[in-house]
């Protein structure tokens, strides 16, 4: 059955964990609107965050073995609309990453992240082996990774690229490896190095240059980090509010309702309540990974270490490149940044966590 109902699923089902994403979800919306993004983006990400609830409520219903069956038929879509991005997809920011549908646009590259989760557990859990897997092992799997890290580095989208990335091959090293297949790892990513920068385009290039010292171009590739540093600088013990953040609502701060959500949050409220943010992210984390120690099958074991690496990283990353401690390669952060593909993904993801927990309880 597509959705299987069961009285004992709200005895089982995660509140801690679901109330904790929806307060992300409702910070959001706040955020938006004080950032004066405009009442468009408001209206908007009121309208992802009440689906991505919805999505995350109903796949936490499902039969978990229908998403692993549909994984790779997943899998298999996205990638080819990851291709047709190239053909229809429109450009924003200077990268082709979106494709419109009147009212509203898809980011292909987000859904990728989910997909590449759930085709690699479904992989695993179907040729899992006794020993530990080496180089000849998992050329389908590096395969599953690279082809799709490729084609959203061309849009180009370096660090969703780089969150595939690191889910893709942390799932590898979770399921055990050789050490010949780490050696050899290592020798293709330094041979492969100069090909990946050629990929990259000059303003990418650019940023990550100006991360070592960002006031040696301090009006082009360094403006994002000096601005989100004063932001966050600003804010002070316990912020600004948001009416006298001027960072914010002057737009010095770009991408104040996206990449650079963090700064504004720390801006109008402050160092304190940063450290409640991050750890409240820390929380979800944490409680995330723990859904391992009811995970009964390595696809469920995979789907719960993927999803906690593809969110924790996603929240080192945006909030690391907020405060200058990493390089701007445009990362949303989880729940809060604007836009329905990141939103959504995120929710589905922790819908299936939900999922795993749930059946797993009732059933053990």
């Amino acid at each position: 059955m597509l959705l299987q109902l069961d009285r004992r699923k709200f005895k089982y089902f995660d509140y801690y964990l679901f109330i904790a994403v929806c307060l992300l979800g409702v910070l959001s919306v706040f955020l938006i609107y004080s950032t004066d993004a405009g009442r468009v983006f408001y209206n908007k990400q009121i309208l992802w965050e009440l689906l991505g609830v919805f999505l995350c409520l109903l796949v936490a219903n499902m039969d978990l073995k229908l998403i692993k069956s549909y994984a790779f038929v997943f899998y298999i879509f996205v990638l080819f609309i990851l291709i047709v991005v190239f053909f229809i997809g429109f450009v924003g920011h200077g990268a082709k990453r979106w494709i419109s549908l009147g009212f509203f646009n898809i980011q292909p590259s987000e859904f990728m992240k989910l997909a590449i989760i759930l085709v690699l557990a479904a992989y695993f859990d179907e040729y899992i082996k006794s020993s530990k897997y080496n180089f000849n092992d998992l050329y389908l799997p590096l395969a599953l990774i690279l082809i799709p890290a490729v084609l959203i580095i061309k849009q180009p989208d370096l660090g969703t690229a780089l969150i595939i990335l690191i889910v893709g091959f942390g799932i590898i090293l979770s399921v055990g490896v050789k050490k010949t297949f780490l050696i050899k790892s290592i020798i293709f990513l330094l041979i492969a190095a100069p090909f990946f920068w050629s990929l990259l385009k000059n303003y990418q290039k650019e940023r990550l240059i100006a991360f070592i010292n960002p006031y040696l171009s301090p009006h082009t590739f360094g403006y994002h980090i000096i601005q989100s540093e004063i932001a966050v600088g600003s804010g002070g013990i316990f912020g600004k509010t948001a009416a006298k953040a001027t960072q914010t609502v002057l737009n010095f701060l770009p991408e104040n309702h996206t990449d650079f959500i963090f700064a504004a949050f720390s801006e109008q409220w402050g160092f304190v309540s940063a450290v409640v943010l991050i750890s409240l992210y820390v929380f979800i984390i944490f409680r995330c990974l723990s859904f391992i120690d009811v995970a009964s099958s390595i696809f469920e074991k995979i789907v719960v270490i993927g999803v906690t690496i593809m969110l924790s990283v996603s929240m080192i990353f945006n909030i690391g490149m907020t405060i200058g401690l990493l390089p701007v390669v445009g990362v949303p952060l989880p729940f809060v940044s604007y836009g329905g593909s990141a939103v959504i993904t995120n929710f589905i993801a922790i819908g299936i966590l939900l999922n795993i927990k749930i059946k797993n309880q009732i059933y053990r």
